[in-house]
């Protein structure tokens, strides 16, 4: 298996059509460099409602003018929370020839943020269509990408022979624009990412601690109300209280003397 260099890619993929569209500017290194498409879709978190979870259309990047100065727009973007899955859509259409095996992956400046493909790494002989990439976010952090964006690669491996009919991806009878609807119903579950276990173990503690200082404060309350009871009931019972005063008895008046 002899994977094409740069200069093949140059030279046969515009040819053969490898990518609709072929833009030899793409090419990075011996690998061809494929976008964010139109399309995508992120699973909800446990806040979520299901029923309002779907695909995200994102707008397409255009090229504006203004006061003479040419410039390009940003596409639509779509932010995928640290511990979500999410599936992606390409904006190439890719058509695999029957003796050549394709190999994807993302480019190094968005998996070093904490992306990862769990969707495969090899695309069929005989494929046509967009790919499509389902990726998680192991990072500590939301990834951000907009439609446009440089995030894939392609490179293609020759086979030992052009593969048959029998041992090509069967051709779809329509090419894959977008990310199919059965696709999206089984990924929409509600995932507890491990951030967001420790953002609630975090708000527990938080409600212990005011727990705790609460029940600091009424023990406090009850000891001074005892001590207050206590206090009232000994002035109450107390000899020195309860019993009156005795006065010394005053002397008798001295009696006149009869004579």
């Amino acid at each position: 298996m002899t994977f094409w260099s740069g200069e093949r890619l140059r030279d046969e993929g515009p040819a053969l059509k490898i990518v609709h569209g072929f833009d030899t500017g793409k090419i990075d290194c011996s690998a061809y460099t494929l976008t964010l498409g139109p399309e995508a879709f992120v699973t909800p978190d446990h806040s979520a409602s299901l029923r309002d979870s779907k695909k995200a259309i994102l707008a397409e990047a255009r090229d504006q003018e203004i006061f003479g100065i040419k410039s390009r727009t940003k596409g639509g973007e779509v932010s995928i929370p640290p511990g979500q899955f999410a599936i992606l859509l390409t904006e190439e259409f890719v058509r695999i020839p029957p003796s050549v095996l394709g190999f994807i992956s993302l480019k190094f400046s968005i998996k070093g943020t904490g992306l990862v493909n769990v969707s495969g790494f090899h695309v069929d002989p005989g494929f046509q269509g967009r790919l499509i990439f389902s990726v998680y976010n192991a990072g500590p952090t939301a990834i951000n990408m907009t439609r446009g964006q440089d995030l894939f690669l392609l490179w293609l491996a020759d086979l030992d022979r052009s593969s048959g009919k029998d041992f090509v991806k069967s051709p779809p009878q329509q090419i894959t624009t977008s990310i199919p609807e059965d696709m999206v119903a089984r990924a929409n579950h509600r995932i507890r990412s491990l951030q967001q276990m420790s953002d609630d173990v975090d708000k527990i503690q938080r409600q212990l601690d005011f727990i705790k200082g609460v029940g600091k404060l009424v023990a406090l309350a009850v000891a001074l109300a005892s001590l207050t009871i206590a206090g009232v009931r000994f002035f109450a019972e107390s000899p020195a209280v309860s019993s009156p005063v005795e006065r010394p008895e005053s002397p008798p008046s001295p009696q006149p003397i009869l004579p």
